[in-house]
């Protein structure tokens, strides 16, 4: 099984989940993967990215961090709690017997190029 975990910063407002949870289903739709969870990194959020893979069936598991770039919490904390410490770029390595892979932030992405251009001549900046 092929598993796949979105990790956001996490935030005190709702809307911030409901974003995470529109992307997650969206997945979901496509049938890539066996299972797609969200966690988040920020101090006191919940859930936490390793205690979604512990509780996920997949051997395999891709954890991808929705951030613009490399800072704190995908140098540091991730790799810390998914025991990857001193490891950069993507990084592989194993969780309870599951196959862990940590991605790059999506941030360099021609696809985040895109939603910015989008949201100037798309529908969310139009006026």
């Amino acid at each position: 099984m092929r598993g796949l975990v979105i990790v956001g910063h996490g935030s005190k407002l709702p809307y911030y989940r409901e974003v995470m949870e529109l992307h997650k289903e969206r997945i979901e739709k496509t049938g890539l993967f066996d299972e797609v969870r969200i966690a988040f990194a920020a101090h006191k959020r919940r859930p936490r990215v390793d205690e979604v893979i512990r509780e996920m069936r997949s051997n395999v598991i891709y954890v991808v961090p929705l951030f613009i770039a490399y800072g704190v919490h995908t140098t540091e904390e991730l790799p810390r709690d998914l025991g990857f410490e001193g490891k950069t770029g993507v990084v592989e390595g194993e969780i309870e017997g599951k196959r862990v892979i940590l991605c790059e932030p999506i941030g360099r992405d021609v696809f985040v190029t895109y939603a910015i251009l989008n949201a100037v001549f798309g529908l969310t900046c139009q006026r």
